[in-house]
C-alpha cells in the first residue's frame, strides 16, 4: 500500500527510473541537437569557401589570359613560339605544384566536431564527479 502511493508520487523505483530516463533522453537531444548545428556550420563554411575559390580561379584565369594575350602581342615575330613553350611550361609546372600541395592539404584530417568533443569530455568529467 505503501509502495504503491510512492510510486504514485513518483518516489519509489519506478519514478527514480522514469526520471533517469527522462534526463537521459534530455542529455542525448541536446548532444543531438549541438552535433547538428556544427554539421549545419561546416556545411554552411565549407560551401562559401568553394564559391569564393570558384570566382577567386575565374577570375585568375582571366586575367592571366590578358596578360599571356598581351606578351605575345609585344613579342617580336621570330620569338613568339619560343616564348610561348616556356610560358606553358611555367603554367604546367605551377598547377602541377599546385595540385600536389592540394592532394596533401585534402589528406590531412580536421576536426569537424571539436565543440560536442570538448562537451562530452566535460559531461564525462561532471558525471564521475557527482557519482
Amino acid at each position: 500500500m505503501v509502495d504503491d502511493e510512492q510510486n504514485d508520487a513518483g518516489g519509489g523505483l519506478t519514478g527514480s527510473i522514469k526520471r533517469l530516463l527522462e534526463s537521459g533522453s534530455g542529455f542525448l537531444s541536446s548532444k543531438f541537437e549541438l552535433v547538428s548545428i556544427e554539421l549545419q556550420e561546416e556545411k554552411r563554411r565549407i560551401l562559401e569557401l568553394l564559391v569564393l575559390a570558384a570566382f577567386a580561379m575565374l577570375f585568375a584565369v582571366l586575367a592571366l589570359m590578358v596578360v599571356s594575350f598581351t606578351i605575345i602581342i609585344f613579342v617580336p615575330d621570330q620569338y613568339r613560339a619560343n616564348v610561348l613553350i616556356i610560358m606553358s611550361l611555367l603554367y604546367i609546372t605551377v598547377s602541377a605544384l599546385l595540385f600536389m600541395r592540394l592532394q596533401r592539404k585534402a589528406s590531412l584530417a580536421t576536426k569537424i566536431f571539436e565543440t560536442t568533443v570538448e562537451e562530452l569530455k566535460k559531461d564525462t568529467e561532471w558525471v564521475k564527479r557527482h557519482l
